[in-house]
């Protein structure tokens, strides 16, 4: 028994000690609208979004890299939240059908 703990300390301890982490530090609240790209050395942190409740059976949308997300429905039919996202630099954003706004944190990523 002693022997397979030296053994598995043996083979865990340099593993883990290669693994990097990174830090994250509070940058700002965004709200994005338009189409806007996370900066470089920055991560975002998708919470929420406000929609617009204009009509019956709508399908709320965002826009993450050109690819359209469906996130909710004003119907309840569907329960697609994937809240939190996080998101990259160079990823982009937008606001797509029956959403007004996507409520955002920002990270800066320290060494």
């Amino acid at each position: 028994m002693r022997h397979l703990f030296l053994l598995l300390v043996a083979f865990v301890f340099p593993v883990a000690s290669k693994l990097q982490s990174q830090t994250l530090q509070f940058s700002q609240v965004l709200l994005i609208s338009t189409v806007q790209t996370v900066p470089a050395n920055k991560v975002w942190k998708v919470e929420s979004y406000t929609q617009n409740n204009s009509g019956a059976n709508l399908y709320h949308q965002i826009v993450v890299n050109s690819n359209t997300s469906i996130v909710g429905s004003t119907n309840y039919t569907l329960h697609n939240h994937p809240f939190p996202m996080w998101l990259p630099a160079g990823t982009t954003l937008a606001a797509g059908a029956n959403v007004i706004n996507i409520s955002v944190i920002e990270f800066t990523v320290l060494p």
